[in-house]
């Protein structure tokens, strides 16, 4: 009993063991980790592969919508803005900061502000009715924190024209 317990054992290894050759050699199977290209000790291309992976924030582009209750101004960015870096006190309109009237809303992927501020404020803010806005949003960082220099935004500064 015993020798036919160990035969029968034995017989099942090698079965498993056979199968497993037979499907690795039909399969052609690829190898799980690909050669990586060597890094060039190039100075010019490590700079540009550090300018490739350096994030700038940009202004893609503004939109507004207006309701009867407010205007909503649409700023959209090419990366995740830190929604802690626009607030009503940063965003700035003919010079006069927004107070807590404004509410601010994000995208799910955060790139896209909305900015509703009540016409009442409006007309507070355009007292002379020339039907346009300037505006200014200060100190505006990426999501991850890092505030941007050289080519892209800190400041944000665009004019509005309303109905």
């Amino acid at each position: 009993m015993f020798r036919l317990k160990c035969f029968s054992h034995t017989f099942l290894n090698f079965l498993f063991l056979l199968c497993f050759c037979l499907t690795t050699v039909h399969v052609d199977a690829q190898p799980r980790f690909q050669q990586r290209k060597p890094v060039s000790d190039s100075l010019d291309d490590q700079q540009n592969f550090a300018e490739v992976q350096q994030r700038q924030l940009a202004l893609e582009k503004t939109a507004t919508k207006q309701t009867e209750l407010s205007l909503i101004l649409i700023v959209t960015f090419n990366i995740p803005v830190n929604p802690k870096t626009i607030t009503p006190s940063s965003i700035f309109i003919n010079s006069v900061p927004l107070d807590s009237s404004v509410s601010i809303k994000f995208n799910r992927v955060g790139n896209e502000v909305h900015i509703f501020i009540p016409m009442d404020k409006i007309q507070e803010l355009d007292s002379k009715g020339k039907k346009k806005l300037f505006v200014h949003i200060d100190k505006i960082t990426a999501y991850d924190g890092v505030k941007m220099g050289g080519r892209s935004i800190e400041n944000l500064e665009f004019t509005v024209t309303y109905q």
